[in-house]
This record gives C-alpha cells, sequence and structure tokens, in this order.
C-alpha cells in the first residue's frame, strides 16, 4: 500500500507538530504543513493530498471554504476537522461543506488514525463509484470558455440539436447560472429552470428532473439556467453533481454550457466530464486566456480530457498553427467565421444545423457529432 499523504493545516505551529507526532505510522506520510491565508487552496493544490486535517479555529472565517474547495477541486481528497469543542452545529457545518468527520483535539493517535483511514477508503469508493457510471453510462460533454463571446454557447447548443437529430437521446444542463442563453437561442420559454429543480424537497430522482425539462423540437431535452441572476445562488456544485449522476442512466449525451471562468460548479462540472471543449476565439487574447485556462486544469489533473474547439477562424495575425504549438493542443473542432449565419440562426432562434444544414457550420457540427 502507498503512503497516505496527509497536509495539516493550523495557524499554530505546536498543534502541527503534535498532530505529526501523533500520525508516526509506516502507511502515513505527512506531505507538507500550511497556515489559513489567501493562497491556501493553490498551495493544497501543489501536495495532491489523500486527507487534509483542519485545525478549526473560530477567527478563521475562510475554514468551511477551504474545506469546500477541497472537495470540489481535489478528486479522492477527504478533509477531517480537529477542535478543541465539538457540538450539533458545528458537525451540522461541517457536513454540509463535505467534511468526512469532526474530531476533538484531544483525540487519541488511533482514533485519529482510524478517522483518516476511513476517510480515505469512503472517498476512494466515491471516485470509484462516479467512474464507474461515467464508464457504463452516458457521455458527459461540456463546453468551457476562458471569456466570454467565444460562442460556446452557440457551439453548445447545435452540437446537443444535432445529436438528438441523430436520434441520440441528449439532454443539454446551461449551467450558465447567472446569464444562462440556451434557451433564447432554441426560442424556448420554460416553465421550470434548474432553480426550481434545486428547491425540490425530497429524493432527487429521474421523474422529478424530468418534470423540470423543456423540450425542444428537435426532441432535445432542456435542463434551463434560473431565470434571474440572484437566483444562480441556491444551485451549488453539489446539486449539479447530483443532477448529473441521477441522469446519466437514462442519456446517451449530456451536454453542458459552462460560464466563463473557474468557480466551484465548473470545476466539479468539469471533473464529471468525459471531454471538456475549450473553445476560443482566433486571436491573441483568446489564445492568453486558453493558456492560463489549460494551466489550471493542469493543476487541477483535468487537462487530459481536453479538446480545443477554435471558433470564427481566419487567416490573420494568429493562425491555426500558433494555437497548436504554444498550447500543444491540436483543434478538434475548427470554424471558419461566418457571422451571417451564427447571426440569422440567433435571431431566429433555430440553431443553423436546423435552419440552414447546409451552411459550412453545420456540416462541421454533423461530422463532429457522427464521430463521437
Amino acid at each position: 500500500m502507498e503512503k497516505l499523504k496527509v497536509v495539516i493545516i493550523s495557524n499554530d505551529i505546536d498543534l502541527k507538530i503534535n498532530i505529526k507526532n501523533m500520525l508516526s505510522d509506516d502507511n502515513i506520510a505527512i506531505s507538507g504543513f500550511l497556515e489559513y491565508d489567501n493562497m491556501t487552496n493553490l498551495k493544497i493544490l501543489g501536495y495532491s493530498p489523500d486527507v487534509v486535517i483542519m485545525i478549526y479555529d473560530q477567527k478563521e472565517g475562510q475554514i468551511f471554504e477551504i474545506a469546500e474547495q477541497v472537495y470540489a477541486q481535489i478528486q479522492g481528497a477527504s478533509v477531517i476537522m480537529l477542535s478543541e469543542e465539538v457540538d450539533i452545529n458545528l458537525l451540522t457545518k461541517a457536513m454540509q461543506y463535505g467534511i468526512k468527520h469532526v474530531l476533538l483535539l484531544k483525540t487519541s493517535d488511533k482514533e485519529l488514525k482510524e478517522a483518516i483511514f476511513k476517510a480515505y477508503t469512503l472517498e476512494k469508493k466515491r471516485v470509484s463509484d462516479n467512474s464507474f457510471i461515467k464508464s457504463s453510462r452516458s457521455k458527459v460533454i461540456s463546453f468551457f470558455g476562458g471569456k466570454g463571446g467565444t460562442g460556446k454557447t452557440t457551439i453548445a447548443v447545435n452540437t446537443a440539436v444535432q445529436l438528438a437529430l441523430n436520434g441520440k437521446k441528449t439532454v443539454i444542463i446551461d449551467a450558465d447560472l447567472q446569464f444562462g442563453d440556451v434557451t433564447v437561442l432554441l426560442d424556448i420559454d420554460p416553465k421550470d429552470t434548474i432553480y426550481e429543480l434545486s428547491r425540490e424537497k425530497g429524493d432527487m430522482n429521474i421523474d422529478v428532473v424530468k418534470s423540470m425539462l423543456s423540450l425542444h423540437s428537435s426532441g432535445l431535452d432542456v435542463l434551463a439556467a434560473p431565470k434571474s441572476p440572484e437566483l444562480s445562488e441556491y444551485v451549488n456544485e453539489k446539486i449539479i453533481e447530483l443532477i448529473i449522476n441521477t441522469i446519466r442512466p437514462y442519456y446517451e449525451y449530456i451536454i453542458i454550457d459552462l460560464p466563463p471562468g473557474f468557480n466551484d460548479t465548473t470545476i466539479a462540472i468539469i471533473e464529471s466530464s468525459d471531454i471538456v471543449n475549450l473553445v476560443a476565439s482566433v486571436d491573441i487574447v483568446a489564445l492568453r486566456n486558453a493558456k492560463i485556462c489549460l494551466g489550471i486544469l493542469d493543476a487541477l489533473r483535468q487537462k487530459d480530457k481536453v479538446e480545443l474547439v477554435l471558433n470564427r477562424a481566419s487567416d490573420g495575425i494568429i493562425s491555426k498553427k500558433d494555437f497548436e504549438n504554444i498550447l500543444g493542443l491540436s483543434p478538434k473542432i475548427y470554424l471558419p467565421d461566418d457571422t451571417k449565419t451564427v447571426l440569422t440562426s440567433m435571431n431566429k432562434g433555430v440553431p443553423f444545423v436546423v435552419g440552414m444544414p447546409k451552411s459550412t457550420l453545420a456540416k462541421i457540427i454533423k461530422d463532429y457529432t457522427s464521430a463521437l
């Protein structure tokens, strides 16, 4: 058995040394010691730990946010919290933020080690179960861009519609929770959205999810973004993960339109995806943003699932070859600049794979979906 990598976080050096001594074991390796600051999350990523031990300190308001981000960003990692006092309020809050165990600081060496091994085993089982679901059921394809205006929503929508036209059972989820435009491009006025789904009481199941979906004329099912930006705060990454895992057995393809930039929900969806289409337009700003995104995805250990989509491509200062050389990726989809087709499609609310099936853009999307 490989040694479990443990990171200890506390502002008290004596506590960190004491816990290190408690964890003297042939199967445990202390990878690092950290303090609570604005860079703690990024520092944790560098250690790739199996278990993170956090010392509860009421003066550190960011503790639970750090724990939540460890859960979202580091696949297979568990968080254990140690506190001088443990009450029901602390236990409840810890559970909400993905913390596996809360123990008293005065716990014994044996109890702490048992908690570490138990947390590690349970998390590995959860990751393994998710991997089984992925390999045996639907394919999740997300569309992502480092900035807005790359055309990712247009490409995601047309890909989803074409898959439905190909006879594939397909659903599209608009995960741009504040400013999603999927329903606009499909000319759909949804009765319910992902917000209403998140507020449903009781267990999540396929019947509940289907009752919240809108149906497009192509046969595509649509889970719309909230109708108002302020409602987005009620939809977190855990709800998104639950929705994806609930619908996986019932669809061949799940297409997800992500917001630009990184947040906890985006990272959780990327980790649940089989393919992450990084969409970029062919210009110097997009090239820079794409390179930054790839660096972050590499740190999150998600780069291997990234495929490059170049949109609005034309001969200019920045070429397709420049993107390949700088990013180390060859474009999976290469879409020429065809503003007329895209604007006509958007203004009519008719995807170009339906309204202009003979256009170059439609043919490229059709070829892409046929090869999936």
